[in-house]
């Protein structure tokens, strides 16, 4: 399962207020790997079948297909706001493998 620290989940919850149709209620942040590239994107959408869910004080916050949460199954999204910005961090624990310098 993706876990997503409180301190991501409070700046997830300042850039949905931000985000348009962030009144509707059943709309949160869809997690999205860009295609060709290795960024990844938020964008306001609204739960499908499947998904991982984060909520927040009740809320629906981050939305994540089920291939990119099966794919990010050990990782955590924290944020870093040392640069003055709010930016969110994707980290995944060394695999025993690599930790064994066996990678």
């Amino acid at each position: 399962m993706l876990n997503v620290t409180e301190r991501a989940k409070q700046t997830l919850a300042r850039l949905k207020a931000t985000a348009e149709s962030s009144d509707d209620t059943e709309a949160g942040l869809r997690l999205l790997f860009g295609a060709g590239t290795t960024e990844f994107g938020l964008q306001i959408d609204r739960e499908k079948p499947g998904d991982q869910v984060v909520e927040h004080a009740g809320a629906k916050l981050l939305l994540v297909d089920e291939a990119l949460a099966d794919a990010l199954s050990d990782a955590t999204i924290d944020a870093d706001s040392s640069d003055g910005a709010d930016d969110l961090v994707i980290t995944r624990p060394r695999s025993r493998a690599s930790q064994n310098g066996l990678t």
